[in-house]
């Protein structure tokens, strides 16, 4: 009886030892978390063999749209015409009942921005793609800057935003980029 007792203790100074580590570790990553910056900025670009005329008018063709921006698990709903300062798209995700949308704020020959409000009562995404002239044709450069302020976990988020974001932005460019280029030959 005297070794079981023994051989429990163990067992009860392993967990205690277990749990004193795991709940260390925890106080270590929150508190390091405090002193990580939540912002973030996002850039990716692509050279695109047309004008950047064409390329705005790709862009920001309603029907166009849905095909070249990349919305992981949706897709922003189709719509007619281009897109006019002030308009919204829906963004519909799959097997989800929550929506997003994405609104246009301005639009000259050199660059367009957007907000992108993934879900309801998500922070706005302020989205800025430019048109700069390259003798390839134009190089076009889609950033993104903002803060994420979700608790301790926006430093890490933050971290990772370059990646997150960084490959959904690839993916649309590149379909960008194959859109105007097949219109334009």
């Amino acid at each position: 009886m005297l070794g079981k007792s023994h051989g429990h203790s163990n067992a009860i100074y392993s967990i205690r030892r277990v749990t004193r580590m795991l709940a260390l570790v925890i106080l270590l990553l929150v508190g390091a978390g405090f002193f990580l910056p939540t912002d973030y900025r996002v850039e990716r670009s692509v050279i695109i063999d047309a004008n950047s005329e064409s390329i705005l008018d790709t862009a920001l063709d309603g029907r166009k749209l849905p095909l070249w921006m990349h919305v992981q698990n949706g897709r922003l709903r189709d719509s007619q015409g281009q897109l006019s300062v002030g308009q919204s798209v829906a963004i519909d995700y799959q097997d989800k009942a929550v929506q997003g949308d994405l609104t246009l704020l301005s639009v000259s020959a050199s660059q367009f921005t957007f907000d992108v409000r993934p879900k309801p009562n998500v922070n706005l995404v302020q989205n800025q793609i430019r048109f700069l002239s390259v003798p390839q044709g134009t190089k076009v450069v889609w950033q993104i800057e903002g803060n994420l302020d979700v608790g301790f976990i926006g430093p890490y988020l933050a971290l990772f935003a370059n990646d997150m974001a960084g490959e959904n932005f690839e993916i649309s460019l590149q379909q960008l980029k194959n859109l105007v280029e097949s219109q334009v030959q």
